[in-house]
């Protein structure tokens, strides 16, 4: 009866050993942010990282934009159901729904986010919060032009305070983002010290492992002037020969059309003149001797005129 009871005994330690009865979410980092790419401010994403094991109970989280004097605050995120991995340093990825055709190849974030304000990106502050209002991580941007407030819990950071913010504005112009310099398991010490931006184009990384670069020849949202301005899609996609496609411009312009690798290596110049207003249709041949050498694979047709920049995505078959 003894060796019975000693044995269920062992069995309910065991059971509670193995449950993940302390997840949290507390113990997480801000560890990457892009306001936008290449100017079009619909592209963004937030990449989180826990800092310690079973930090995957996201439903009781959110994240929070505000201005530059850090009030006004805009909710991005509250996600009603939690993250699988929860392993020291794995990461949770919440962007807009453009983000995700946007990387190379394309990436799925694990939550869809409200954009962050325009008018917040030259200056203003991110908060990751529960549900009762503590900020377990701020990071703050902009330099001696972020007025609020640079304060949080002491979860994160020893003091409690995030500041001095970032000295420069939330990167939206090209294709790096704010990312945090240090180990998954660091907490933070102040936003100037502790953010860099990217080298060169950003790489997120969702909560299922999957990553994606930031495809840097992301079209500019372009003015309302040029709005009517448009590269259509190359068709047949994928391309086995000859491929059409067509341009509409929506005054006279110069026109540059040229066939680009994932680097972005310019591997064929297709158009270079000026042309009138209005649809213009050509075909191209994927077999052009003039050509580089074009093995199967994915490739970018890219419009470039009146100052503005257009991508579309196609597939060679050999």
């Amino acid at each position: 009866m003894r060796s019975t009871r000693a044995m269920v005994a062992l069995l309910a330690i065991a059971m509670l050993a193995a449950r993940p009865a302390g997840a949290t979410f507390h113990e997480m980092q801000i560890e990457q942010v892009i306001g936008g790419v290449n100017g079009n401010t619909n592209i963004q994403g937030i990449q989180l990282r826990m800092r310690a094991s079973f930090q995957n109970l996201l439903s009781n989280a959110s994240l929070f934009a505000s201005d530059a004097t850090g009030s006004n605050p805009v909710l991005l995120a509250s996600p009603s159901t939690n993250v699988t991995n929860f392993a020291l340093g794995s990461r949770v990825l919440l962007a807009t729904s453009a983000f995700a055709n946007s990387m190379v190849p394309n990436l799925t974030p694990d939550f869809i986010m409200n954009p962050i304000p325009a008018s917040y990106l030259a200056a203003g502050t991110l908060t990751y919060e529960d549900h009762f209002g503590t900020v377990l991580w701020r990071l703050s941007w902009g330099g001696a032009s972020y007025t609020g407030p640079t304060t949080g819990a002491i979860t994160n950071d020893v003091d409690g305070n995030f500041g001095p913010p970032f000295g420069g504005p939330l990167p939206s112009t090209t294709a790096r983002a704010l990312q945090f310099q240090f180990s998954a398991s660091a907490p933070s010490t102040n936003n100037a010290n502790d953010y860099a931006l990217t080298p060169g184009a950003a790489t997120f990384t969702n909560n299922a492992g999957g990553s994606g670069t930031v495809n840097s020849l992301v079209s500019v949202d372009p003015p309302a002037a040029e709005r009517s301005l448009a590269l259509l899609a190359p068709a047949p996609n994928p391309v086995r020969g000859e491929m059409n496609y067509s341009v509409l411009l929506p005054r006279e312009a110069h026109v540059s059309v040229r066939v680009l690798d994932l680097s972005g290596r310019v591997l064929r110049s297709l158009v270079d003149e000026s042309l009138a207003p209005g649809m213009h249709a050509f075909a191209w041949s994927s077999r052009d001797r003039a050509a580089p050498e074009l093995h199967g694979g994915m490739y970018f047709l890219e419009l470039e005129t009146l100052g503005s920049r257009q991508t579309r995505k196609f597939v060679i078959v050999r």
